[in-house]
């Protein structure tokens, strides 16, 4: 397993940072701001609130890509870990703003990658998000 440098933070996905509510949902494709790194696409949307920052974080594969619910669910397990890993990346760039971010990632690939592979993508649409979320 691989180890994280910063050990003051606790790594948690939380119930309260899933995205489940379909209004919330069927407004982020609405309103279709998306970037794609291959073979992730990340969907977003951002609310003005007054508490601190908050995420909404929704995971996605298709079934039509792949049929069997246990690959389907091993590739959610995959990213769901790499978000709860990387999620302090998010957080330090947009832990000043009042804002609540909600996204979706979505898994466009039909091929099963490596756990290396999806950690390192997940990074990349990481940096990129809150880069774009700061203009």
């Amino acid at each position: 397993m691989l180890q994280r440098e910063d050990t003051t933070q606790k790594l948690t996905f939380k119930k309260g940072e899933r995205l489940k509510s379909r209004k919330i949902i069927q407004s982020l494709f609405i309103q279709n701001q998306h970037i794609k790194i291959y073979p992730f696409k990340l969907v977003w949307l951002t609310e003005a609130e007054n508490k601190p920052f908050s995420l909404k974080i929704g995971v996605s594969v298709s079934k039509r890509l792949f049929k069997s619910a246990v690959k389907r669910n091993l590739i959610k397990r995959k990213m769901r870990e790499c978000v709860r890993l990387n999620k302090p990346l998010l957080k330090d760039k947009l832990n000043d703003k009042n804002i609540r971010l909600s996204f979706m990632l979505i898994y466009l690939s039909s091929d099963l990658m490596s756990y290396e592979e999806f950690d390192t993508k997940i990074k990349q649409l990481f940096i990129r998000l809150g880069e774009k979320v700061n203009n």
